[in-house]
């Protein structure tokens, strides 16, 4: 989880009530957040914003009165300045972030002097949104990064980790292995399978004793011990934000991190995904193509 630091400017007044923009709202991991945040925050406003009006209202209408859809497209500049104005925090939870070559969210609310934050899980997405740093610690705009499960709280628990294994040993920690382990995704799935296909397409990056290394995605098959309730699965090598943000943050010579989910099914279509689609390019065309009506079946058909 990455801080851009910057002075925070005044917030709405209290008769009004914060805005609060969520993109991606109609999605499932947009919309669980605005209803958390309307649960922990009933003074905000909440405006649900995204492409289909229809997907959104079910939503605004649970929320109540202090909440309202707003149609935006992320990759339109010009409207998401106009939808930023009289905003105080925008959430960009319109994934998958493994699609874009551009910050357009982030460079809009640095524009309109918007706080920021993202759900980013995209090594190149989240390395580019660093570099506006110095673009918003000049506007005035705090913008938190990868502030999502992962690589957010997993990089918070890897921090905890080095600065305990540093007290209790007086050394310095030289190896970080994330393992990860899904299953019920509470009717994401086809959002996760579309982001793990981009995923795929991708060399992984780790790094083995202060050294850069690429691997081949899904690959480096490990049995974790996930412990009781869980037990042993299989877990395969991927390329996440957290071990790049590890290494260079807390100086970890050898950092990777490995993913796998149940049913193993999943596991070895990945990894014949991983054998014969070695390309970004035909993997992100197929994700295109394979929008969460198609997936959904595949999804309910191995639950069966």
């Amino acid at each position: 989880m990455e801080m851009v630091r910057a002075c925070m400017r005044p917030a709405a007044s209290a008769s009004s009530g914060p805005r609060v923009l969520v993109l991606g709202g109609t999605g499932r991991v947009g919309g669980s957040t605005a209803t958390a945040l309307s649960q922990l925050r009933p003074d905000l406003n909440i405006l649900i914003g995204g492409r289909n009006r229809e997907k959104g209202m079910p939503l605004v209408s649970k929320l109540g009165q202090r909440s309202e859809f707003i149609h935006v497209d992320i990759r339109n500049s010009s409207r998401l300045k106009e939808v930023l104005e009289g905003v105080d925090l925008v959430v960009h939870a319109a994934g998958p972030f493994q699609r874009d070559d551009k910050c357009t969210v982030l460079q809009a609310a640095t524009f309109t002097k918007t706080r920021y934050t993202d759900i980013c899980d995209g090594v190149d997405y989240s390395w580019r949104a660093k570099s506006f740093h110095e673009q918003a610690k000049a506007s005035g705009v705090p913008a938190l990064i990868t502030a999502g499960i992962s690589p957010g709280v997993s990089n918070v628990m890897a921090a905890e980790l080095v600065r305990t294994a540093k007290g209790e040993s007086g050394g310095e920690p030289e190896t970080l292995r994330f393992f990860y382990y899904i299953a019920g995704t509470g009717g994401a799935g086809p959002t996760t399978l579309g982001t793990s296909l981009l995923l795929l397409g991708e060399d992984v990056i780790a790094y083995d004793k202060g050294s850069e290394i690429k691997l081949k995605p899904y690959s480096g098959a490990r049995n974790i011990d996930f412990g009781k309730g869980i037990g042993k699965k299989y877990v395969y090598l991927m390329n996440l934000p957290e071990v790049k943000s590890t290494h260079k943050n807390l100086g970890l010579p050898t950092v990777h991190a490995l993913f796998g989910s149940d049913p193993f099914i999943w596991n070895w279509g990945m990894e014949t995904f991983a054998n014969f689609l070695p390309s970004v390019r035909v993997v992100s065309q197929i994700n295109y193509y394979l929008r969460p009506g198609l997936l959904a079946p595949l999804t309910l058909w191995v639950k069966v």
